[in-house]
């Protein structure tokens, strides 16, 4: 079960905390937030992003996704012509990942695994009320 809840299907908010290579502003974070189109068609944007410093020569964002395609972040920025320095994925849903060193994994605690499964269960049911007002059927 345990993969589970990093599969993109699950739906399950995955943080980053992002440093990229530019001073952001409201209009590049107006540009992130409302998403682009690639060259492969596909749409990427994300569920949230916010600026959380500025420096003289670059910036860190935070940066949530709830469905991550491949290298969505990476991506999504370059089509913005935005180059991004570092890319740290800090929480996965309810649990933050700490100070767990790149590649790692430890043991959850129940605590976690059940706030975890109590997250997937909430993001089923927002997902099927949204399936059913998009094809115009109630979920049951």
């Amino acid at each position: 079960m345990g993969g589970a809840w990093l599969a993109p299907a699950t739906h399950l908010d995955k943080t980053y905390h992002v440093q990229i290579g530019a001073v952001a502003d409201a209009a590049l974070l107006d540009s992130i937030t409302k998403g682009v189109r690639i060259d492969d068609g596909s749409f990427l944007g994300p569920k949230s992003a916010h600026i959380l410093r500025i420096g003289e020569k670059n910036s860190w964002l935070e940066i949530v996704l709830d469905e991550g395609k491949n290298r969505h972040i990476r991506r999504m920025l370059a089509a913005l012509g935005i180059n991004v320095l570092r890319l740290l994925r800090i929480a996965i849903g309810p649990l933050t990942l700490g100070d767990l060193p790149k590649g790692a994994s430890q043991r959850l605690a129940d605590v976690d695994k059940r706030a975890l499964d109590r997250a997937m269960r909430q993001n089923s049911v927002v997902s099927e009320a949204n399936q059913g007002r998009r094809s115009g059927t109630r979920p049951r």
